[in-house]
């Protein structure tokens, strides 16, 4: 409420007061003002030269670029303000002409002829400068040919007018065609998404063309401006590194015949390999994302490019869905509506560096059940969420981590696992990682394991001595089957039956399972 009435405070009377403070940005706020960028949202550079005094002189040796890239105000400025110092110019040499052939002397004697019949002033001489030039001819005032520098003069204005409306009137003409304004119709998001995809986070943003004419091999790249030291200790603040886009599996080229979603995939060899979403504050980077491509109806080169901050780019989310097929009509349509729209799919905490073994491990383990056709309890990688805690410890930080090789401290983070499957992967790693000792031991730790295998299986031997029943004579029971066999000996029962020991195994593996899932 309080923000409708200060807007309804702005607004004047008069509509065409409105439209000019709408226009220019006047009273209003401009969000470009607070947003410190590199380039802008529309895609100029925000970047100020100075120390160029000495060197200015080399811009006028390049009118025309110069005359093409003044503002508007500039360039109308020099078209009007060089057409009137060429008629004054001109209008001053014929009145010059007048005063040295003695026309103003005799302006009141009708016998006298003079260079430019019909001019009696100045301001005569302006009118007729006017009208030489630009072939207008009123018919009052005319040039004399018995004068000896009327013919020439009238000439020399005649063809540098024609010249300076040819290079004014062209560069004029260049600055409303100019191949950059086409980048007004081709859109980009106005915030940029990591989500995972395929396996991998990946960085995306949207771009569609508003026009039914397109881009004609239509490329995309990216830039990453952020500080980068060197080894020497050299630091670079506007260090550019390569961000390669893809559109779907076209690579870097593009038909926007529809609006299409671009991905980076954050791999080792990418820039965002170590960038995570807390880093929004200590970091200060800007992604700045070009499309180049020839335009289809007149063959110019053409660029078009945004840029994004670390405030920009939403974690875990992705865009919504904007392509719906109308069957009434038989064709796709597209809401450019909901250009902007995006969906949170999951908490992404720790960077693509941090969650790379684990996504290793997934993968090699979905590999080996794959290969042995096991249908196990197993979970698909596009499935779990990257929404570990911050607890997860980094791989430069866990030295039992790097040491094992695999992931044992990510159980706590997987979120929609549950108990059991969980209980399950940690035993699994538990018996990779013992795996792993044995594999490790030396040659002489593994003759003394032999040679003290012998010994162990004599004690167990004399251990495993049958249990016979006393009836109290001193002498083992014995049972005669009277077949003439030797008798058979009766084994002691134990005390315990089977399903006891089933119980007793089950809540040990369960008291395991719990230990290892705390650990």
């Amino acid at each position: 409420m309080f923000t409708e009435e200060k807007v309804e405070e702005k607004l004047s009377k008069l509509p065409f007061v409105n439209y000019v403070k709408q226009r220019f940005n006047l009273g209003q706020y401009n969000p470009e003002e607070q947003r410190r960028a590199i380039v802008q949202k529309s895609g100029h550079y925000r970047v100020k030269y100075t120390g160029l005094k000495e060197y200015r002189a080399k811009f006028f040796q390049d009118l025309y670029i110069t005359l093409i890239d003044l503002k508007w105000r500039y360039a109308l400025a020099v078209l009007f303000n060089v057409h009137l110092l060429s008629y004054f110019f001109f209008a001053l040499m014929w009145y010059w002409m007048m005063y040295n052939h003695g026309d103003l002397d005799h302006l009141n004697d009708p016998k006298w002829e003079s260079c430019v019949a019909g001019v009696h002033s100045f301001g005569d001489a302006m009118l007729f400068s006017i009208e030489s030039q630009t072939t207008i001819g009123y018919g009052f005032a005319y040039p004399n040919t018995d004068c000896g520098g009327a013919l020439p003069l009238l000439f020399v204005q005649i063809t540098v007018g024609i010249l300076l409306e040819n290079v004014l009137l062209g560069f004029i003409f260049v600055k409303f065609a100019q191949p950059k304004r086409r980048r007004k119709t081709i859109m980009f998001s106005k915030v940029a998404c990591v989500a995972q995809e395929e396996g991998d986070l990946c960085l995306q943003i949207r771009i569609g063309d508003m026009r039914q004419s397109h881009l004609i091999d239509a490329k995309v790249h990216g830039i990453l401006i952020k500080r980068h030291v060197t080894r020497e200790g050299v630091s670079y603040p506007l260090f550019q590194h390569d961000v390669h886009f893809q559109a779907n599996k076209m690579g870097d080229t593009i038909m926007l015949m529809w609006p299409l979603i671009l991905s980076h995939r954050i791999t080792q060899e990418s820039p965002f390999w170590d960038i995570r979403p807390s880093d929004l504050s200590s970091e200060a980077y800007e992604l700045v994302v070009c499309i180049e491509g020839t335009l289809e109806t007149t063959g110019e080169f053409c660029q078009a490019r945004t840029s994004y901050l670390p405030s920009e780019i939403l974690w875990g989310h992705r865009f919504d869905r904007i392509e719906e097929f109308d069957a009434g009509n038989g064709r796709w349509e597209i809401d450019f509506s909901g250009f902007n729209d995006v969906v949170y799919i999951t908490n992404i905490r720790h960077s693509a560096k941090e969650l790379n073994p684990y996504r290793e491990y997934r993968m090699s383990k979905e590999e080996s059940e794959a290969t042995t056709k096991e249908k196990g309890l197993s979970i698909s990688l596009h499935s779990v969420a990257y929404d570990l805690p911050p607890e997860f410890p980094s791989a430069s930080n866990s030295t039992e981590y790097q040491k094992s090789g695999s992931p044992k401290l990510l159980t706590r983070g997987l979120s929609q696992m549950d108990e059991l499957e969980r209980s399950r992967l940690s035993l699994e790693m538990e018996a990779e990682n013992r795996e792993e000792e044995l594999t490790e031991k030396t040659p002489t730790e593994k003759s003394e394991e032999q040679a003290q295998r012998p010994a162990d299986d004599a004690e167990e031997e004399e251990e495993e001595t049958p249990l016979e029943h006393d009836l109290g004579d001193g002498k083992p029971l014995e049972h005669d089957l009277g077949d003439g066999k030797p008798p058979i000996k009766e084994k002691a029962e134990s005390d315990v039956s089977d399903d006891d020991t089933i119980g007793h195994d089950e809540a040990e593996e369960e008291e395991n399972f719990h230990d290892v899932a705390s650990s």
